[in-house]
């Protein structure tokens, strides 16, 4: 893969990855969000980590990429997993063939000793992942199954971290279905897409099944808008609070 950025066919947006030639301020903005989920993980062991948004054209694939290519760039093993089984953009993203079996292709086999068939390594950028597979027809009903606990146990016990990409969880009930295999939740949002109501709405959604919300991380913002010159203002913006202190937002 080239550290140059890449360009979706299918959107109007560009997936620039973390990389010795992309932007100063980029990267530092997902190294802050590593050393965040870093602590985290060193005090309350939070490995797995599932991404969501509100609604599409949020970018929440393209922090997962980027999230899981710094986080390996620390010397950690990390896989990502394509869990959007209804509008997958990793495979697209990392230009991985459509035909290579994927975590659908294990599920539906029932046999968790499929599994390293299914992951592919990619030696540039230091990640492997674990691509969608065959589109099913019943996403929500296939990531229920008991086997998908058992992969994500296997995934666990072979990775630092695990980042999963999951479809907007105020859409589809697919993000709230794994969020009991997952140790922690960060929720994309983005200046312009992103509304009020659907951040709100998507809160909801998560803490109904008690899923623990590590925080929102806010893609997209226009630093120049802004009028900042400071150089604390990124391209990439996070902002963190846990759920179980702060009701403020209810």
């Amino acid at each position: 893969m080239s550290a140059n950025k890449k360009k979706s066919r299918t959107s109007h947006r560009e997936l620039f990855v973390v990389s010795k030639d992309a932007p100063f301020q980029f990267v530092e903005a997902y190294k802050s969000l590593r050393t965040n989920l870093e602590f985290l993980s060193a005090t309350s062991n939070c490995k797995t980590i599932l991404i969501t948004s509100s609604v599409p054209e949020e970018g929440k694939s393209n922090v997962a990429i980027n999230l899981a290519i710094t986080l390996a760039a620390s010397n950690k093993r990390v896989v990502l997993v394509d869990c959007d089984m209804r509008k997958s953009a990793i495979s697209r993203y990392l230009r991985i063939p459509r035909s290579h079996s994927g975590l659908t292709n294990v599920i539906t086999t029932k046999d968790v000793g499929k599994l390293p068939d299914a992951l592919l390594r990619l030696k540039d950028n230091g990640i492997t992942v674990l691509p969608v597979g065959t589109i099913p027809p019943n996403p929500a009903e296939l990531l229920s199954t008991p086997i998908v606990e058992r992969i994500f146990t296997a995934l666990q016990q072979t990775y630092d971290y695990v980042i999963v990409d999951t479809p907007p969880v105020s859409v589809v009930t697919d993000a709230a279905v794994l969020s009991r295999v997952s140790d922690g939740v960060l929720l994309v949002v983005r200046p312009g897409v992103t509304t009020i109501q659907g951040a709100q709405l998507s809160k909801k959604n998560l803490e109904a099944v008690d899923a623990h919300i590590l925080g929102v991380v806010m893609n997209g913002y226009n630093v120049k808008k802004t009028g900042r010159k400071d150089g604390y203002s990124y391209a990439y913006s996070y902002g963190y609070y846990d759920t179980k202190q702060d009701s403020s937002n209810e």
